[in-house]
């Protein structure tokens, strides 16, 4: 990845971050206020245009929540993913990972 991609990536999270965790969002469904944090990095459908963030759309859903569960304990890290998996039940990791295997946007 080259300085640039990087520095984007770097800022992208640093803007977006606080946003998609602040709880001054207001969304009625707890479900699509996720889906929106999940979507505003992994897009709507789970594919997105940066090479730095991995597309989510027609993934294998027990992978998915794999995948969440290891970002959770610490087995696997990434410093955005680590923070955002901490504040998911395994029940959101499911419902999350079922809609981005379906490849289908809301």
């Amino acid at each position: 990845m080259s300085n640039k991609q990087q520095r984007i990536k770097q800022l992208s999270y640093s803007l977006l971050l606080p946003c998609i965790l602040s709880s001054s969002v207001v969304i009625a469904d707890p479900d699509a206020r996720l889906l929106a944090m999940c979507q505003a990095c992994h897009g709507s459908d789970g594919s997105n245009e940066f090479s730095s963030i991995p597309n989510l759309k027609w993934q294998n859903q027990q992978y998915m929540v794999q995948q969440l569960q290891q970002f959770k304990s610490g087995q696997r890290q990434d410093k955005t993913m680590t923070k955002v998996a901490i504040l998911l039940s395994t029940e959101q990791m499911e419902s999350m990972a079922s809609y981005f295997s379906k490849g289908e946007e809301k």
